[in-house]
């Protein structure tokens, strides 16, 4: 086991000692305690930094928290809450925190599904009830595309839209529809929308899902 203190630690992340320590405390960090000092197992940090999945009960806490939801904490532990406001602590301080949170969902959550619709189906198909405006489609992240369309629906409507507007896969697909199985709140809740924004690969779209994570993390 190779262990720094967490001085070292936070020097070599770029992040202030009382953030290392408390996340330590919390459990977020695997460290222990010698003669009264925390002292951070660097090899399992820096393994854990890179992103490793969550499980869908700790993914769906942690960004129900970003949403502000008051209920975030139901259900959990104390060390599970604990390691919830631990993990937010790390994107707040972390300089690719869209990357972080990517990996963290990439078990738990889903990827959007992509279609393509034709042109002149595009604004109805952005206009349909059963579609709530999501990632670069929702306004918050000033990304809008008239050429394109994310949007988070309920699996009960998946293939009445898919009938109903004639939606194929295609190579250059125009719609990303994020299917859920619990009822879609509208607006999306905002950790939905950064979450969103996190499970793309451009530049772009994660410099918006850090730019929110900073607002509120």
């Amino acid at each position: 086991m190779a262990e720094i203190s967490a001085a070292e630690y936070a020097k070599e992340q770029s992040i202030s000692a009382r953030r290392v320590q408390a996340a330590a405390a919390a459990g977020v960090l695997p460290a222990r305690k010698i003669a009264g000092r925390w002292v951070i197992d660097a090899a399992e940090a820096r393994h854990d930094e890179v992103g490793r999945p969550l499980s869908s009960r700790s993914v769906r806490a942690l960004l129900a928290r970003l949403s502000g939801d008051d209920a975030w904490r139901a259900g959990l532990s104390a060390s599970e809450a604990s390691r919830v406001i631990g993990r937010l602590t790390r994107l707040r301080d972390a300089p690719n925190a869209a990357e972080v949170l990517a990996a963290w969902m990439r078990s738990a959550r889903p990827a959007a599904r992509s279609f393509l619709v034709a042109d002149e189906d595009l604004e109805d198909l952005r206009a349909d009830p059963r579609l709530v405006a999501g990632g670069i489609s929702d306004p918050r992240t000033g990304m809008s595309d008239a050429r394109e369309l994310e949007a988070h629906m309920h699996v009960d409507d998946l293939d009445p839209i898919i009938h109903e507007y004639l939606l194929v896969s295609g190579d250059r697909p125009n719609v990303l529809l994020h299917v859920q199985e619990r009822p879609v709140q509208q607006p999306l809740p905002l950790g939905e929308l950064i979450a969103d924004l996190a499970q793309h690969r451009g530049p772009r779209e994660r410099a918006a899902a850090a730019h929110l994570l900073g607002e509120v993390a």
